[in-house]
């Protein structure tokens, strides 16, 4: 410290006691008052120390060292504040709890539906698979009725030289009747159903 003045003669000591071990020792604070002109210094000493005491007190009231009334209060004021935020914080998870409920719900309504719309376009696949199927037998047995009609005809106008035109009419009309016959009964069994009574 500078710019201290220290009446002469002045005399001051610190003292300090060690058990077996050696201590560091902090000084914390060191008061030096002047005794002058007191008339009673082991009174004076307990003045001062109780103004001391009492100016630490005040210090301490300012920090806010307040009746135990008012600290309850306060506790109670920061519960229910907690529990209002617990409160809301549950409200908010209750809420967060349904919507992923809703929307997981709705996901498997979806796929339910996008499920069902595949089975139903592979079923549709399958019966176009059959009736592509069934019409090609149909074009197969018709060429071949046609391919049995032109032979028949080869053979008619080789065997029969000029027998007249009846006869090769009426085989050519018996052909065209069976090939329809056999076409209406295909297409029968491939659409299943009869217009003719």
């Amino acid at each position: 410290m500078k710019d201290v003045e220290v009446p002469s003669p002045a005399f001051w000591g610190i003292s300090s006691a060690t058990g077996d071990l050696v201590d560091n020792h902090d000084i914390i604070q060191f008061i030096v008052r002047p005794l002058e002109g007191v008339q009673d210094p082991d009174a004076d000493y307990e003045l001062w120390a109780s103004e001391d005491q009492a100016a630490i007190k005040h210090k301490l009231e300012e920090f806010d060292l307040r009746p135990p009334e008012a600290l309850q209060r306060d506790y109670q004021r920061v519960l229910r504040a907690q529990a209002e935020a617990i409160k809301s914080l549950s409200g908010d998870v209750e809420t967060l709890k349904q919507s992923l409920e809703f929307q997981l719900a709705a996901m498997a309504a979806g796929i339910v539906t996008t499920r069902k719309s595949l089975d139903d376009k592979s079923v549709s696949l399958s019966q176009a698979g059959e009736s592509v199927k069934a019409t090609t037998e149909l074009q197969k047995s018709v060429e071949k009725h046609k391919k049995e009609m032109s032979d028949m005809r080869a053979e008619l106008s080789a065997g029969v030289g000029g027998g007249g035109w009846k006869f090769p009419f009426f085989v050519l009309f018996v052909m065209i009747v069976g090939v329809a016959g056999v076409g209406y009964n295909r297409y029968v069994k491939l659409y299943g159903k009869s217009h003719l009574p």
